[in-house]
């Protein structure tokens, strides 16, 4: 299951695409809206005694999340990683990206007899995932996206170690994977996971902007409803603010791709005039 959206549009602090913003705070505000949707499936017993797993795309995102969301509910959910789920379930273990290795042996080298120094964050925030059992539920947050393309590469790893347990997929930029953005030539393996994997996700809530060509609008969906392109209009009112009128452009079955949502939006904008 897939769900993308902008995850910092919105509040008081709310950045669209034409803002400055770096990926730390993409991380943090996914990892916030996941912590507000775990309870949602907390309260049925088939989610709770550890049977959801929130998996991180790192042990500090992962350390951050145990720290600021401490209640008691939150601890009903496996607290983990993508690194610690390959290593523990799949055979031939996690794809570690370059440079991860040396930084893991850095950390511990620098720890001395106390252990890992934490540089990668606190490795007692990891839950044991041998005590929990298996998961009924699996919250990936934000994997790949701004991070190794190796964490793509591990989902894959995990669901055919686990076919049985459900994930989800938290903004992970799915359609750059999907859509070629990552030459073949370069990255074989993620390549060789888009057409038996990645392709086969059900878009559930689905939100992106698009500004292209002079025009600006969206493309949205909720399942089961259909795709949705829809026009931003801005015009100038009698005051001369801006005033947006959302109009919405096609229905379509199928999910439209790039340039033709562009296409849409360009046409729907010539239109008007």
């Amino acid at each position: 299951i897939e769900i993308e959206f902008p995850p910092l549009l919105g509040g008081s602090q709310s950045k669209s695409q034409f803002d400055d913003f770096d990926n730390i705070q993409e991380l943090d505000k996914n990892k916030d809206w996941t912590m507000l949707l775990a309870p949602t499936f907390l309260g049925e017993p088939q989610y709770q005694n550890g049977k959801t797993w929130l998996i991180f795309p790192d042990l500090k995102e992962c350390e951050l999340a145990k720290d600021e969301w401490a209640g008691q509910r939150y601890r009903e959910a496996t607290f983990t990683t993508i690194e610690a789920v390959t290593n523990g379930s799949v055979e031939g273990g996690y794809d570690a990206p370059w440079g991860s290795n040396l930084m893991s042996g850095l950390s511990k080298l620098m720890g001395g007899e106390d252990g890992d120094a934490g540089l990668l964050g606190d490795q007692n925030a990891l839950d044991d995932l041998d005590t929990v059992g298996d998961a009924n539920l699996w919250l990936v947050i934000q994997p790949g996206n701004g991070g190794p393309v190796e964490d793509w590469v591990n989902c894959e790893k995990m669901a055919l170690a686990s076919p049985r347990t459900p994930m989800v997929v938290i903004n992970g930029a799915l359609d750059k994977v999907k859509g070629g953005f990552y030459p073949k030539v370069f990255f074989p393996k993620l390549a060789a996971t888009v057409d038996r994997f990645w392709k086969k996700f059900e878009c559930t809530f689905y939100l992106k902007p698009f500004s292209d060509k002079g025009v600006y609008g969206w493309l949205y969906r909720v399942y089961p409803e259909p795709w949705q392109v829809v026009w931003e209009n801005v015009t100038p009112d009698k005051n001369g603010n801006a005033e947006v009128e959302y109009v919405l452009v096609d229905v379509l079955d199928e999910r439209p791709s790039y340039a033709e949502v562009v296409s849409m939006l360009v046409n729907a904008s010539q239109n008007k005039k």
